[in-house]
């Protein structure tokens, strides 16, 4: 894992509205200086000599000119995680009703998402934010996650005016707000996928949402329900192991939310590489991880666990249609057959040669293999 700084984390609770978001920005301690300076250049060019708040983009001006900044922005080399929680769906019965335990219940997605990644981690939260839910966040954080030669943290807090980098987590927290409170144009939409895609590693819903982008277009009457099933046992695995700290599962849980995270805010990439997959987690403080731990240490064991996932040569996802349910069927095909067919070739010579005394297998030890080769090689006479 690597060393990052969690530079800026901002809570944004906008009032009266429905959503509560709290937003990370992460960077390597190496890269903070240039960061700033990138940055505070794009402070200048929109702001002068004032602060980039997303407050001070008025709604009047239209979406036009946080467009333009977020087009800046996207083409610095930063990361950011968040999360996002729609207060209308807490429901007034239940537990979460409460702020003590609705700040735990953040706290805790949250924390998954940076702790399970970053071995050393210093965070500088706005000052100036709600600091009932930063004094929240840091107790947590006292009570969970026990420093040692391996594992350390800090919180501190700076203001905005000091801190450019805490503007930045304001101005990305501020237009995600509007995004989802549906109070943006198309243009702006489109343009905050777009900094999706260059700058989050994460964005964790609760409860979850479907994407703001329009459906991809569906060609059979069961789609809906192949993804909605199967973006449910996704988040069942990740409810399930909020609490993982063995390294093989926290691996699975990073690679599943990233799946998570293109199916709902990226679809048009498709299938997610191997390679991809990998620069995520590296990206996410873990060490390079090969092709072969990708497929049997983290897929495959996702899927022993229940979690839906497709392939193909292309890569993985979580299933969006039918479609992509055959591809994953033609993929087990492709890779099982040839083997069972082999395995028969090599059985027969052997049982030619010996005269019939030389089974690859005989005994009780195969009883589905023997039955799959047999199988194959009645249709094949048929």
């Amino acid at each position: 894992m690597t060393n990052p700084e969690i530079s800026t984390l901002k809570p944004k609770n906008r009032g009266a509205t429905d959503y509560f978001l709290v937003l990370a920005v992460v960077l390597n301690e190496s890269a903070i200086t240039s960061t700033k300076q990138q940055v505070d250049a794009i402070r200048k060019r929109h702001f002068q000599s004032g602060e980039m708040k997303s407050s001070g983009v008025k709604n009047n001006d239209g979406d036009h000119r946080r467009i333009r900044i977020l087009r800046d922005l996207s083409k610095i080399d930063f990361k950011f995680c968040a999360v996002v929680i729609d207060k209308s769906k807490v429901f007034k019965d239940g537990g979460l009703q409460y702020k003590q335990s609705f700040f735990k219940f953040t706290n805790g997605l949250l924390y998954q998402q940076l702790f399970h990644s970053f071995n050393k981690i210093s965070i500088i939260a706005d000052e100036h934010g709600d600091q009932k839910f930063i004094n929240s966040f840091r107790s947590y954080i006292e009570k969970n996650h026990k420093p040692d030669l391996f594992w350390d943290s800090d919180v501190s807090t700076a203001s905005s005016k000091e801190n450019v980098l805490i503007q930045l987590a304001d101005f990305i927290v501020g237009s995600i707000a509007r995004v989802y409170e549906e109070k943006s144009s198309p243009a702006l939409k489109e343009e905050y996928f777009n900094l999706l895609k260059n700058n989050a590693l994460d964005i964790q819903e609760w409860p979850t949402k479907y994407p703001f982008h329009p459906e991809l277009k569906s060609t059979n009457e069961f789609d809906s329900l192949i993804y909605k099933h199967a973006l449910n046992q996704a988040e069942v695995f990740l409810a399930e192991n909020t609490d993982a700290y063995q390294d093989e599962k926290i691996l699975q849980i990073a690679t599943l939310n990233h799946l998570v995270f293109i199916s709902k805010f990226d679809p048009s990439r498709d299938y997610v590489s191997t390679f991809d997959i990998i620069k995520h987690l590296k990206e996410r403080g873990f060490e390079t991880i090969s092709e072969q731990a990708i497929r049997s240490k983290i897929i495959a064991k996702l899927r022993d666990e229940g979690v839906l996932i497709s392939s193909c040569t292309k890569g993985y996802k979580i299933p969006r249609s039918y479609q992509d349910l055959k591809d994953f069927v033609e993929r087990v095909d492709g890779l099982v057959r040839p083997l069972i067919d082999r395995l028969g070739i090599a059985r027969r010579s052997f049982m030619v040669a010996s005269q019939g005394k030389v089974d690859l297998l005989s005994g009780a030890g195969f009883p589905e293999l023997t039955a799959f080769v047999e199988t194959i090689e009645k249709s094949r006479k048929h």
